[in-house]
């Protein structure tokens, strides 16, 4: 069954910007960046934090915001907020990974079988 791509909540300076991943901004970003290989490093706990800076980049720009990777690349290694790089990370995976139709919200569970 097809899915579809949640829409996401990336905060970058002070504000909050809302995106909704679209093909064309998926394979624009694996121009740079494979994503099923990151969420794969990411799942090890090997996360690439220039990668994870290209991905969000791609994003925000989506968004409007006139943003460079190098930019979010010296916040993540240097910022006040210790989260910022696990809530990159989360914002990369909603936006790689589709929810299966008509389960938007939650991913799906598994039922049991008798």
């Amino acid at each position: 069954m097809a899915g579809v791509f949640q829409e996401l909540e990336i905060e970058w300076k002070g504000k909050t910007y809302r995106v909704k991943p679209t093909m064309q901004l998926i394979n624009r970003i694996e121009q740079d960046v494979s994503l099923s290989r990151l969420a794969q490093r990411m799942y090890k706990g090997d996360v690439p934090a220039s990668h994870i800076a290209t991905v969000v980049g791609h994003l925000l720009r989506s968004a409007g915001v006139d943003v460079k990777d190098e930019e979010l690349y010296l916040e993540m290694m240097t910022g006040d907020n210790p989260d910022v790089i696990s809530g990159m990370c989360a914002a990369v995976v909603v936006a790689a990974f589709p929810s299966p139709r008509g389960n938007v919200d939650a991913p799906a569970k598994p039922t049991k079988q008798k």
